[in-house]
């Protein structure tokens, strides 16, 4: 089997023929058209396999491709030379596919017809692969593009890979995908682009080394998959999905942090908290207009009085002009160099960072990742427990860390369980703790923030009748704080309470 270390990026075909302009080597053009298969019920893609027949120069070859083998870019690959244009199942009979297929029949999914450009490239004691895609993925009626950027590192030091993406990054924008063609032509040809994609196992005699690389990868997919979906199609569960990526990635650092020191890291941690503040006001809309704004306009008709109606329908149009500058705001952010650095130099981290080399951390790297979580998950435990005895008398701010600090353990807790696969129900319910201890501390946060949303709303356009409607939307605080304080409490007893899963 080989192992191979690469990056890939997708690119706007403008700005090809520069990549190509700036990449020395000897090159090679081949046209390669491949048949991705699978079994009916996609027992590949499911396992995180693609499997394809491709032609091309040099003959017909056969490649089962795996999902992460090690490495945060590592794939694991097995090539053959065949003769027809169907599978070998002889071939496949020597691959962990095998038992997957289990006998069953492999038809056509999706088919790609590529042009690649090649250049093989001499860098500070590295060699380098470069090849440029461009042509179009095609499943019945359907057709996508396809323009991207594979760096793949044959020898030498991973470093070198990705100084050559930063200097190409440079002169054109490259914008880091971990999404496979196959995953693309799957999408293509099932109508699901946006459909969640499960995180690769973990395996429970992990080293924490291995779970950071496992944990990170999968981070970091996240990421560069929920910045894609929302330039592709902007609309507030997008704006959630990569808000809750870049919290979520920048939670796991947390959680790694004697791995996690270092000043790459740290930025990484400061870039991953500018985008996610970068979506924040977009968000606080979205959430006001879905849980106050809308059902108070969806009223029935006799409940408002003309005034009233007036003046929510002036607050709607401060809300929708406010809304437009904040989605400005986030599709700019997504759109920056400042974001496609933030990937890169996250990829660039978590395979070639200090952290994986440094011999004053080789403990820590190689010890059990079960006993690393169950001490870290124990501690931030001890100390929300602890925090939260008394949520009343607690300010809004002192909730508002709590609620960060539930957050954190939340998904540290989604992201470490599979180390502890002994307690499967166990986890299950300490897990639906910690969601409704941070819903609670969330609604509570909510209300604190929305009389100032409300307000610079109506501020913004300096409307009276906007503001009255804003004042209107936000009364009964003291009573509703209430009510929230003692759901919040509950679910805090109950978090308290729960068993631990490690």
């Amino acid at each position: 089997m080989d192992h191979e270390i690469e990056l890939k990026f997708l690119i706007a075909p403008q700005s090809a023929d520069e990549i190509l302009s700036r990449l020395d080597g000897q090159e090679a053009v081949k046209q390669l058209d491949a048949t991705y298969f699978d079994t009916a019920d996609h027992a590949l893609r499911r396992a995180g396999f693609g499997l394809r027949v491709r032609d091309g120069e040099g003959g017909r070859k056969q490649t089962l491709k795996s999902a992460s083998a090690g490495g945060v870019f590592a794939r694991g690959e097995w090539e053959s030379a065949v003769a027809g244009p169907e599978p070998d199942r002889a071939l496949l009979a020597k691959t962990p596919a095998h038992q997957v297929i289990n006998g069953d029949a492999l038809t056509p999914v999706f088919a790609t017809n590529v042009r690649r450009v090649t250049r093989m490239i001499e860098r500070d004691g590295a060699t380098i692969e470069a090849a440029l895609d461009r042509g179009e993925l095609l499943a019945g009626d359907d057709r996508a593009g396809v323009c991207e950027l594979e760096l793949e590192l044959k020898a030498g030091a991973p470093r070198v890979l990705f100084d050559l993406a930063r200097d190409l990054a440079v002169h054109a924008p490259l914008r880091l995908s971990l999404v496979s063609k196959a995953e693309r032509g799957y999408a293509l040809a099932l109508g699901d682009a946006d459909s969640p994609r499960a995180d690769p196992p973990l395996d429970p005699d992990a080293t924490t080394e291995q779970a950071l690389q496992a944990l990170g990868r999968a981070a970091l997919d996240r990421l560069c998959a929920a910045a894609e979906a929302l330039r592709t199609h902007p609309g507030p569960e997008k704006v959630h999905k990569l808000r809750v990526a870049a919290r979520r990635f920048r939670a796991l650092l947390s959680v790694f942090k004697p791995l996690a020191k270092d000043p790459a890291a740290v930025a990484v941690k400061a870039e991953l908290k500018w985008i996610a503040d970068a979506l924040s006001q977009a968000r606080e809309l979205d959430v006001f207009v879905a849980e106050v704004w809308r059902p108070a306009v969806e009223s029935p008709a006799d409940a408002l009085s003309e005034a009233e109606a007036r003046a929510l329908a002036a607050f709607g149009r401060a809300l929708l002009a406010a809304q437009t500058t904040a989605y400005a705001w986030a599709g700019k952010a997504v759109d920056s160099a400042r974001f496609r650095a933030l990937t890169l130099e996250a990829a660039a981290w978590l395979e070639a960072g200090a952290w994986s080399t440094d011999k004053r951390l080789e403990k820590i790297r190689h010890r059990s990742a079960a006993a690393f979580a169950a001490e870290t998950l124990g501690k931030q435990r001890r100390k929300i427990s602890k925090g939260g005895r008394d949520l009343a008398a607690l300010s809004p701010e002192d909730r508002h860390h709590l609620r960060i600090r539930g957050k954190k353990l939340r998904y540290a807790a989604e992201d470490l369980a599979p180390l502890f696969p002994a307690h499967p129900k166990r986890a299950a319910r300490f897990l639906a703790t910690t969601r409704d201890l941070q819903d609670g501390l969330g609604a509570l946060n909510d209300l604190a923030a929305r009389d100032a949303l409300a307000r610079s709303v109506a501020l913004s356009c300096d409307d009276p009748e906007a503001a009255f409607a804003a004042g209107q939307l936000t009364v009964g605080g003291p009573e509703r704080e209430a009510q929230l304080l003692q759901t919040a409490s509950a679910a805090h007893d109950a978090f308290v309470d729960a068993k631990v899963f490690w």
